[in-house]
């Protein structure tokens, strides 16, 4: 019901852009922006969109794909400042402190320092809002704003290319191929995390019999 409701907002953002401007590449870029200000506009779909429009226009595939991913990249970097925003206690609002509670910014936090770049590839092709998590939590944690961008804009270039060109050169198919990827990973990730909580335990009650 909740993907069917954000779906549906995502619907109705779109069309309210395409009712003001009909280039495209620039719609998709609008839209990113957006998705980056946590309103509910799927990266993903947005990307399965821009290929198929692809499809029924070559012409238009470099300016569509640069207007993809730059507006990923762009995306990315606003909600990484709405994460450094909300550290500092410049922005209150309740429904972004809710997406960021103290076990995930700790979940950020523990595999930015152990796995770096690592968690930007795999964080990139996970779904459920564990995306805009990471770049806000980022933001929060306080990584290197550099180190940021660096680590973003290879993981978009991996992630986006690799959905794009699923869509348009395969099709519907691969949709539905990415999201059971994206769940193993998922499932691969939270059994990663299970695995050092677990180690953290133990190794604090060994400390305290010592």
């Amino acid at each position: 019901m909740r993907f069917y409701v954000k779906y549906r907002g995502m619907e109705q953002i779109i069309a309210f852009i395409m009712s003001y401007v009909s280039y495209w590449p620039l719609v998709c870029f609008v839209a990113l922006l957006l998705a980056g200000l946590n309103l509910p506009i799927s990266e993903d779909a947005m990307i399965i969109l821009s290929a198929t429009f692809v499809q029924a226009d070559e012409s238009m595939l470099v300016p569509t794909y640069l207007a993809l991913y730059f507006g990923i990249v762009l995306s990315d970097i606003e909600a990484y400042f709405i994460g450094r925003l909300l550290s500092k206690g410049v922005l209150k609002f309740k429904f972004l402190q809710k997406r960021l509670t103290p076990k995930r910014i700790e979940w950020v936090s523990s595999h930015l320092d152990r796995h770096g770049f690592l968690t930007f590839v795999v964080c990139r092709f996970i779904p459920f809002g564990v995306r805009n998590i990471l770049f806000m939590g980022s933001g929060f944690v306080g990584l290197k704003f550099a180190k940021f961008v660096l680590f973003d804009a290879i993981g978009a270039i991996i992630s986006s290319g690799t959905l794009f060109s699923l869509v348009y050169f395969i099709g519907e198919a691969a949709q539905k191929n990415l999201r059971l990827v994206g769940i193993i990973l998922f499932a691969i990730l939270v059994t990663l995390l299970a695995v050092f909580i677990i180690r953290r335990i133990i190794r604090k009650k060994n400390n305290k019999s010592e």
